[in-house]
């Protein structure tokens, strides 16, 4: 969070810039530097170890190479897809500083209306001296309006506080808050302790986490507002007989030297122990990107407008025109709803990037579940993302006729010996004219119970045979004895005449 103090008691020229951890000073002094002086700041400072480190993006096979970053870690992510485009020790746990205040701010958004009247209590006292804030006394009122600006522009921690008090009953309460909305979103590294940054061993995140934090927040078109917003003019309050005016800390959506094109805003961060900290939005060409860097020296900005450029220099949307977009090995539902042309309005809006100058195979895999078509998308080996559709009409009658033919592919397949047979006996029969039945119609249909019945059908019908037969034989050999017992009844038989 910025280290310098947002209070102002005046009106105070409208673009002017909070001061930032790395800005310097005015100097009063106007002699002459000395030589020497100058020689050591025209020399190049020391490239800190973690310029470096391991670009675990870097590894993937045929991904474009990344820049190198002085940050300890950072992160590209697409916001839409939630595409990971490049990644530097994004699950290493790191302090986020007033990066905090993103979560803070997107659930005051959701639960506060604009209008509320907060006040504060001397809660707004229980930060470290001189941290950010903007003078809010115990019983000063503003309104939930106010408290959004404070917090996202000028990264109020007093603010902060108070609103975390005000929605949770006490701070800890909406800070627990914070933890489950973080794992919900599938945080798996972050833990907060507060609801402004200040420093904490307790209190952490990743690159990772916190950009799925900032694509959360980026949903609310009223976070999009605030964080685009050069300055804000709190008026009056109860307490305070003068306006304080907010300058957004963010130096890349404003004009000047940091200046970005098609920045969208952010969140500054900065504690001495937490370094520099920041996220920042941008959108060209209708891609939109969140960059979060973390533990940061004085290159905060230099490394984001790298990581921005890579982004939008090396990357381009896949659409259902590229032509090496195939389905993945066995995925015959995807192959067949991309042969019907029934994909190509799923695969346009999915937003996935892939790289401009592909030199992998590019691959999808279809699943569809309660009317929701899933694709998960591949670079070579690599997974790219996933994209969850509503599924259109068509899209549900073709499964509906894709899984009849597959049920009936495997009906026949399990009948084929015997199906062959009735088969070939079906076309001699129909090569013999004036040879019909009345009764084919009857016995065709009769073939065609029998096949849809289960597997089972044949080891049943084995058993039913083998009954049969054993009655067979045993009614000859009865019928066989019967005989037998008769012959000799008729030898024994006394002739009449030889009868006394």
């Amino acid at each position: 969070m910025a280290a310098s103090l947002c209070l102002n008691t005046g009106r105070i020229p409208v673009m002017a810039a909070a001061p930032d951890s790395n800005g310097a000073g005015n100097t009063a002094s106007t002699a002459p530097a000395d030589t020497n002086n100058n020689a050591k700041q025209e020399q190049k400072p020391e490239v800190p170890e973690s310029y470096n480190w391991e670009i675990q993006s870097n590894k993937i096979p045929g991904w474009p190479e990344g820049p190198k970053v002085v940050a300890e870690t950072a992160i590209l992510m697409d916001v839409n897809s939630g595409e990971i485009l490049y990644a530097k020790g994004i699950d290493e746990k790191r302090a986020p500083a007033s990066t905090t205040k993103i979560m803070t701010a997107m659930l005051a958004l959701e639960k506060v209306p604009f209008e509320t009247q907060i006040t504060f209590t001397n809660e707004v006292n229980n930060i470290e001296p001189g941290s950010t804030h903007i003078g809010i006394k115990p019983g000063e009122t503003l309104t939930m309006k106010d408290c959004a600006y404070a917090i996202l522009l000028a990264s109020a921690n007093e603010v902060s506080s108070g609103v975390a008090e005000y929605i949770g009953g006490i701070v800890p309460k909406f800070v627990e808050e914070m933890n489950q909305r973080a794992k919900d979103l599938g945080c798996k590294n972050t833990h907060f302790v507060n609801a402004n940054g200040l420093y904490s061993e307790d209190h952490y995140t990743t690159a990772r986490d916190l950009a799925l934090i900032a694509q959360a927040a980026f949903q609310s078109e009223t976070f999009r507002e605030i964080i685009k917003t050069p300055y804000y003019i709190v008026p009056k309050t109860n307490i305070t007989n003068e306006e304080r005016w907010l300058n957004n800390h963010h130096k890349m959506v404003l004009d000047g030297s940091e200046h970005y094109d098609g920045c969208l805003g952010g969140k500054t961060g900065y504690t001495e122990k937490a370094g520099n900290t920041l996220v920042t939005y941008a959108e060209r060409n209708g891609t939109t990107l969140v960059c979060v860097v973390l533990a940061d020296n004085v290159s905060h900005y230099a490394d984001t407008r790298a990581l921005l450029d890579y982004g939008f220099q090396n990357f381009q949307k896949l659409t259902a025109e590229n032509t090496s977009l195939a389905p993945a090995e066995n995925d015959d539902f995807g192959a067949y709803l991309k042969e019907n042309g029934l994909l190509n309005t799923v695969i346009d809006h999915s937003s996935m990037n892939i790289p401009a100058n592909a030199k992998e195979s590019l691959t999808y895999k279809v699943n569809l579940e309660k009317n929701t078509v899933n694709i998960d998308y591949y670079y070579g080996e690599t997974a790219l993302g996933s994209s969850v559709q509503e599924a259109s009409s068509e899209i549900l009658q073709a499964a509906d006729t894709f899984h009849l033919q597959e049920r009936q592919a495997q009906q026949s397949a399990a009948a084929n010996p015997k199906a062959d047979s009735e088969n070939t006996a079906s076309s001699q029969s129909a090569a013999k004219p004036g040879k019909t039945s009345s009764l084919d119609g009857f016995w065709g249909e009769v073939l065609n119970i029998f096949h849809e019945l289960p597997s089972w059908k044949y080891p049943a019908l084995f058993l039913l045979a083998a009954a049969f037969i054993f009655y067979i034989v045993t009614l000859i050999v009865k019928i066989k004895r019967s005989l037998r017992r008769r012959k000799r009844r008729k030898i024994k038989k006394p002739k009449k005449g030889k009868q006394q």
